[in-house]
């Protein structure tokens, strides 16, 4: 018996042994949203997205769940005048700020999405207390302000605070040309990540587009289209014609299509990217984690701002073959004074 004993012990910890060296190597990706960016604006953006990775990357790296990680990261960009998403929003044709939110969770398939929402700062933190309380997956209107409210979730008073001049002078500018939904930088900020165990989870935030009219929903807050989440496939986040993307499901169609062809993300990525330009116009981009963790960057826009941790490397980049890595101790981007 005492023999029988001795062999479990080893066998369990052989077993522990074995388990930790199969341990997925953590990672965190995020973008700044796909479209035109003028390059006095590339340095702001790549010091957002540097620094969301990193803060959401460090809730992998203390054990923290995938869930936490997107929302963090996200919530950086969020309180960020560089980006299309809470504070520095794109403004609807009545100059007003109208937020879209989702976020999912790759383990049990629980999603969280808002859209319409106006005067707070994170919506990306309301669209998880919707997917975990509210037992709903999609809330708008006067039941998601009163959701909100009931949550312990404070609006912005006096409203507008999250209106910047620069959505202010991108909606003046839109009003005095043809007033195409394509023009302007566009945006959209989004969060894909997995954990040790080979969790993941995705989120995406975003203010629309420049002149939308008042009600508009776009690709972000859809589960399928915007963001998708799920452990065995991956995940991934979107960006760019809202309106074009929801018509392809071009979150799951990529996830999809890599597991039934059984090839890699990033090729799948570019392929449909361009087959959707190539039927139904408009530009798009998404960042995307597969089951093994590797890493998806693709985008037919002229620029995205995007960032990854692995370990302790950031990796950044804007334009099309832009690639560039730095230890995550490194901060190379100045922060405007004033500014987050």
């Amino acid at each position: 018996m005492m023999f029988s004993w001795k062999w479990l012990v080893v066998s369990i910890l052989l077993s522990h042994f074995k388990c930790a060296l199969c341990a997925m190597e953590p990672v965190l990706i995020v973008h700044g949203g796909a479209g035109t960016v003028s390059e006095d604006r590339i340095p702001g953006k790549l010091r957002g997205v540097t620094l969301a990775a990193k803060v959401g990357y460090q809730v992998l790296a203390r054990n923290g769940s995938v869930l936490e990680a997107v929302e963090q990261a996200v919530r950086i960009m969020e309180a960020d005048r560089f980006f299309n998403a809470g504070y520095g929003s794109a403004l609807n044709v009545e100059g007003d700020v109208e937020m879209d939110a989702s976020i999912m969770d790759g383990a049990t398939k629980a999603t969280g999405s808002l859209s319409g929402l106006r005067d707070l700062l994170h919506p990306i933190s309301l669209a998880r207390d919707v997917m975990e309380h509210s037992g709903h997956n999609f809330l708008i209107g006067e039941g998601l302000v009163s959701f909100a409210l009931d949550r312990g979730f404070r609006f912005l008073d006096p409203p507008g605070q999250l209106v910047t001049q620069y959505a202010k002078d991108a909606l003046e500018e839109w009003k005095a040309s043809d007033q195409s939904y394509r023009s302007g930088e566009g945006g959209t900020v989004g969060a894909v990540a997995i954990d040790a165990h080979g969790n993941v989870a995705a989120a995406t935030s975003t203010g629309g587009v420049t002149g939308k009219r008042v009600g508009r929903v776009g690709d972000t807050p859809i589960i399928g289209s915007g963001t998708y989440a799920d452990n065995a496939l991956g995940a991934v986040s979107l960006t760019g014609d809202g309106d074009i993307i929801m018509k392809v499901c071009l979150a799951f169609d990529v996830l999809r299509t890599a597991q039934l062809t059984e090839r890699e993300l990033q090729p799948v990525a570019d392929e449909l990217l361009d087959a959707m330009s190539a039927a139904l116009g408009g530009t798009a981009g998404l960042v995307a984690l597969d089951r093994a963790g590797n890493v998806a960057v693709a985008h037919n826009s002229l620029q995205m701002s995007w960032a990854y941790q692995r370990g302790d490397t950031v990796a950044y980049g804007a334009s099309k073959h832009d690639f560039n890595l730095m230890p995550a101790t490194d901060s190379p981007f100045a922060s405007p004074e004033g500014e987050l």
